[in-house]
């Protein structure tokens, strides 16, 4: 059955991004409201050395630039880049307002959607204030766990397809630093690597992040 938000959705044009292509830039002003229909684009800025920081990794059903389509931005804050292919739908600001006030069902789910949002992006804060650097990619791996990761059939494992320079990137960490870190967790069995490919063992990763904490 087609839910009433995909139905709305699927009567507007569509935008298909290849990985690594840009969405939207940083100062541009959106065409309306862009909604990922599928796959997943990544929300960065650059700091005034040129480094790439990751700001949010938005999935399936998240509007982009958030804050946009009720007016409380004019233009892009960041840039949007297609973290894998990808396919927007780009909506009038005022169909989708129209549609979300006389649909419950789509903006209960609006709703859900950007409580899980909030709640991935405080982990990702949560990680960013550590003072180590193990807890901070120890944390990070678990956000992106929940925002890029696949789940096995026992939910306690995640495959994560990343680059040891994007997770550098997500925490400010420079390459070298980053892959020492890694390597010591794999170590300690909380994870497996093979090139760009991440296992994470989730309930040891927790484990290790509680213990971390009480020996502070």
């Amino acid at each position: 059955m087609v839910q009433a938000f995909e139905q709305f959705i699927a009567s507007y044009p569509s935008l298909v991004f290849e990985k690594g292509q840009t969405v939207l830039l940083k100062d541009e002003v959106p065409k309306g409201t862009y909604i990922i229909e599928s796959g997943i684009i990544k929300t960065y800025t650059i700091n005034e050395a040129g480094e790439e920081r990751i700001v949010s990794i938005d999935n399936k059903g998240e509007d982009i630039p958030i804050g946009f389509t009720i007016g409380l931005i004019d233009r892009c804050q960041y840039f949007y880049e297609a973290y894998t292919r990808c396919t927007v739908r780009v909506i009038p600001c005022e169909d989708y307002l129209d549609h979300m006030q006389q649909n419950h069902d789509s903006l209960f789910k609006r709703h859900v959607r950007l409580t899980k949002i909030l709640l991935t992006n405080l982990k990702h804060i949560e990680a960013l204030e550590q003072s180590k650097a193990s807890e901070k990619v120890a944390r990070t791996l678990l956000y992106m766990a929940d925002t890029l990761g696949s789940t096995f059939p026992n939910k306690t494992i995640r495959k994560l397809t990343i680059t040891q320079q994007e997770i550098a990137n997500a925490l400010g960490l420079t390459r070298e630093t980053a892959g020492i870190v890694l390597k010591k967790l794999e170590l300690k069995k909380l994870l497996n690597h093979s090139r760009n490919t991440y296992i994470l063992y989730v309930d040891r990763l927790h484990k290790y992040i509680d213990k971390r904490h009480d020996q502070d």
